[in-house]
C-alpha cells in the first residue's frame, strides 16, 4: 500500500474540495482524508492491473472497468480522463479499432468540458490512430491535424511532429507525394534536435520515398543516407529497434534500381535474406525476396532466377493471407510476364484488382489499373475503373490539402512572429559595426554572383532571343491567319446576306457560329495563372477537349512537383499540349488520348499518343501550329519528337531539363 501513498496525496486536495461541495452531512477532515486515500490507493491498484501485459484479456478489462467506476464516484475528472485513455487502447487491442472510438470519443467530451488541453490532444490523437487501422484516411487525417494544432500551441514539440508524421503517412498512401513531403518537412522542425528518433526516422523515411515516386532518386538518396547514418548511433538503433533496419535497407535498394544501379542494390538484398531478424519474420522475408526477383529481372529479363523467387514470395504471402504483400506480389508478377506469357499477365493483374478493390487504397488500384489498361487497352470497363479511381483519388488529396492548408498557414504566421521577436533581440546584442558589415560582405558576394551569372548567361540568351522571336512571330502569324480565314470570311458572307435579304432567319445561326469560333481562338490564346492552381488550370485545359466521346487519360500528372517547375516551363507545357490537343481535335479524329508524364533525373518527359488517323512526316513539317509547339520547346533547351504514319495515329514525346 505504500507504493501508492505519493501518487494518492498529489489527487488529496482536490478531492477534498469535491466533498466539501457534494455532501450535505457533516464530518471532520481525519475522516474524509482516510477514507478518500484508501479509494485512491485501490484505484491504482486497478490501473495497474490493466496496465500490465502480463495480465490475462479479461482481467484487464475488468480491472480498467472498476478504475472509471471508481473515479466516476469520486468525480476526479483528471483520472478518468487518465483511465478513458488506457481503456480504448485495450479495446483496440482485443475488440478493434470502432470499440476503441467510443471511449475516444467520450474521453474528448470529457477533456472539452474540463477544457484539459492535454487530453484532448492525446483524444485526437487516439482517433486518428483509430480510423487510419479502419482506412478512413480523410476522418484521421483531420483528427491528427487537430491534435497537431493542440500540440502545437501547448508547445509540445514532440507530440506535434508525431502527429505530422501520421499526416504524411496518409499523404504518402494516397500518393499526394508533394504534401506528403511538405507535411514531413514541417514535422521534422519540431523533433529534429531531439532524441525521438522513431519520430525523426519516420519522417526521413517518408521525404525519401516522396522524393522517389515523384523521380527525384539523387534527394530520395540522400534522405535514405540521413537515416543510414544516424542508425550507427547505439542508443538511436536501440530505439527503433534492431528488426525494422531492414525496412530502410529495403528503401535504399529500391533507390538504386530506379537509379539501374542494380547490382548494389541486389548486393543489398541478398544480404538482407541473410539477416535472421528477415528469415524469423515471414511477410518482410516475403518482401525482400519478391524485390530480389523483380530488381534482378529488371537487371536481365532473360534470368531463370526471377521467376523462381518472385513465386516462392507469392506463396509465402498467401499462407500468411497478407493482402498488401499479395497485391505486391501480382504486381511483380504481371510485368515479368507482360512480355513472356499475356495470360498470365493479366491474370495476376486482375488478382491484384481483386484483392485491393474494395479498401478504398486508390493509389494502388491506379497502379494496377494502369497495367490493365495498357495489357489489354480495348476494355472501356477498366478505363471507365481508372477514371472513377482517379478522380477519388484527387478528391482525396484535395481535401486533406484543404484540411492542412490553414493550419500550415497559422504555422508560417507563428514562425514569422518568433523570427520577428529573435530578430528584435539580435538587433540588441548586436554591435551596428557588425551588421554594416555582414551587409557590406553579402553586397559584394551577390554582385559577384549577378556579375557571373550575367556573363553566363549572356550567349545563352542571344540564341534563346531568336528561338523566342520565332516562337512568337509563328504565334501571331497563326492568330492572324485564323482572324482572316475564320472570322474574316464568316463576316463578309454575313454582311453580303443582310444586303441582300435583312430578315433572312439563318444570319442569326451564322452570326452565333462566329461568336463561338471567336471565343474558341480566344480561349486558345488566353492568359492562365502559374502558381499553386497551376496544375488546376493545365488539368482544366486538358479536359475542356474531351467532348464528342473523346477519352483522355492522363497518367503520372500528379506526380509531378509543378511547385518546382519555373514560369516559362510551366507556361510551354500548357501551350504545347493545347496544341497538340488542338491538332487534335480538328484533324485526328481520335477518340482515344493517353498522355504519360514523368519527372527523372531532373528532365520533364510528356509522352502524347492518339488512335486518330495520323498523319505523314511531310505534313508534320508543313503544319504551322506543330513547328510553333518546336520552337517553343528549344526556347527552353527541350526536344519534341513527333511519330506518326498515316493511319496509325499520332505520337509526341516532350523532354525539358529542369
Amino acid at each position: 500500500m505504500k507504493r501508492y501513498t505519493f501518487t494518492s496525496l498529489f489527487f488529496l486536495g482536490i478531492v477534498i474540495g469535491v466533498f466539501f461541495n457534494s455532501c450535505n452531512h457533516n464530518v471532520t477532515n481525519d475522516p474524509i482524508s482516510s477514507l478518500v486515500i484508501k479509494k485512491i490507493d485501490s484505484l491504482h491498484i486497478y490501473y495497474d492491473i490493466a496496465s500490465s501485459s502480463s495480465k490475462a484479456e479479461e482481467k484487464r478489462l475488468e480491472a480498467i472497468s472498476n478504475f472509471l467506476q471508481g473515479t466516476r464516484k469520486l468525480k476526479i475528472d483528471s483520472l478518468r480522463h487518465k483511465g478513458l485513455s488506457l481503456y480504448a487502447k485495450l479495446l483496440n487491442k482485443y475488440k478493434g479499432p470502432e470499440k476503441a472510438m467510443d471511449q475516444s470519443y467520450l474521453l474528448l467530451q470529457l477533456a472539452q468540458q474540463n477544457q484539459d488541453s492535454i487530453y484532448i490532444g492525446k483524444a485526437y490523437y487516439r482517433l486518428g490512430f483509430y480510423n487510419k487501422k479502419l482506412d478512413n484516411y480523410l476522418e484521421a487525417f483531420g483528427y491528427y491535424n487537430q491534435s497537431f494544432k493542440i500540440y502545437r500551441n501547448l508547445k509540445d514539440s514532440i507530440n506535434a511532429g508525431k502527429s505530422l508524421m501520421n499526416m504524411s503517412n496518409i499523404q504518402r498512401r494516397l500518393g499526394d507525394h508533394n504534401a506528403c513531403k511538405t507535411t514531413a518537412t514541417d514535422g521534422l522542425k519540431y523533433v529534429e534536435n531531439s532524441d525521438q528518433y522513431k519520430t525523426i526516422y519516420g519522417l526521413y523515411q517518408n521525404i525519401s520515398l516522396a522524393f522517389k515516386e515523384l523521380g527525384n532518386y539523387n534527394q530520395a538518396l540522400l534522405w535514405n543516407n540521413k537515416i543510414m547514418g544516424v542508425i550507427k548511433d547505439s542508443t538511436a538503433r536501440k530505439e527503433i529497434g534492431i528488426s525494422n533496419l531492414p525496412i530502410f535497407k529495403n528503401t535504399r535498394a529500391n533507390i538504386l534500381a530506379k537509379q539501374k544501379k542494380y547490382r548494389e542494390s541486389i548486393d543489398i538484398l541478398q544480404s538482407l535474406l541473410k539477416d535472421k531478424n528477415v528469415i524469423k519474420k515471414q511477410t518482410r522475408y516475403a518482401q525482400i525476396l519478391s524485390n530480389l526477383g523483380h530488381i534482378k529481372f529488371l537487371q536481365n529479363p532473360k534470368n531463370v532466377e526471377s521467376e523462381t523467387m518472385l513465386l516462392e514470395a507469392f506463396s509465402i504471402r498467401q499462407q500468411e493471407k497478407s493482402i498488401f504483400g499479395l497485391f505486391a506480389s501480382n504486381i511483380h508478377l504481371t510485368k515479368y510476364y507482360r512480355n513472356k506469357d499475356l495470360g498470365k499477365a493479366k491474370y495476376h493483374a486482375r488478382e491484384a484488382y481483386q484483392s485491393l478493390k474494395d479498401f478504398g487504397d486508390y493509389e494502388a488500384l491506379l497502379e494496377v489499373l494502369t497495367l490493365i489498361t495498357e495489357l489489354d487497352p480495348n476494355s472501356l470497363e477498366d478505363h471507365k475503373r481508372f477514371k472513377e479511381a482517379s478522380l477519388k483519388l484527387m478528391q482525396l488529396r484535395k481535401k486533406t490539402r484543404e484540411i492542412y492548408a490553414p493550419t500550415r498557414f497559422e504555422n508560417e504566421n507563428l514562425l514569422k512572429e518568433n523570427a520577428e521577436k529573435n530578430r528584435k533581440i539580435s538587433e540588441v546584442r548586436n554591435e551596428n559595426t557588425i551588421y554594416l558589415l555582414g551587409m557590406l560582405l553579402l553586397i559584394t558576394g551577390i554582385g559577384f554572383i549577378i556579375y557571373f551569372f550575367k556573363q553566363q548567361m549572356h550567349h545563352l540568351n542571344q540564341q534563346n532571343k531568336i528561338i523566342q522571336f520565332e516562337a512568337s512571330y509563328e504565334t501571331e502569324t497563326r492568330i492572324s491567319k485564323q482572324l482572316h480565314d475564320e472570322l474574316g470570311n464568316d463576316i463578309f458572307q454575313v454582311m453580303m446576306q443582310y444586303q441582300s435579304d435583312p430578315h433572312d432567319p439563318h444570319i442569326k445561326d451564322k452570326l452565333n457560329t462566329t461568336y463561338l469560333k471567336a471565343r474558341d481562338i480566344s480561349r486558345e490564346n488566353n492568359e492562365f495563372e502559374t502558381g499553386e492552381t497551376y496544375p488546376e488550370e493545365l488539368n482544366n485545359m486538358l479536359k475542356n477537349y474531351t467532348q464528342n466521346g473523346i477519352q483522355l487519360i492522363a497518367i503520372g500528372f500528379d506526380r509531378i512537383d509543378w511547385d518546382e517547375m519555373d514560369k516559362t516551363i510551366k507556361i510551354t507545357v500548357y501551350r504545347v499540349l493545347q496544341e497538340l490537343m488542338t491538332n487534335m481535335q480538328k484533324h485526328s479524329q481520335a477518340n482515344l488520348v493517353k498522355l504519360r508524364f514523368s519527372n527523372a533525373n531532373d528532365t520533364l518527359t510528356i509522352n502524347y499518343s492518339d488512335n486518330g488517323v495520323g498523319v505523314t512526316e511531310e505534313h508534320v513539317q508543313s503544319k504551322n501550329g506543330l513547328r510553333n509547339t518546336e520552337n517553343r520547346i528549344r526556347a527552353i533547351q527541350g526536344t519534341l519528337i513527333f511519330d506518326s504514319e498515316k493511319g496509325k495515329g499520332f505520337k509526341a514525346e516532350i523532354q525539358i531539363p529542369n
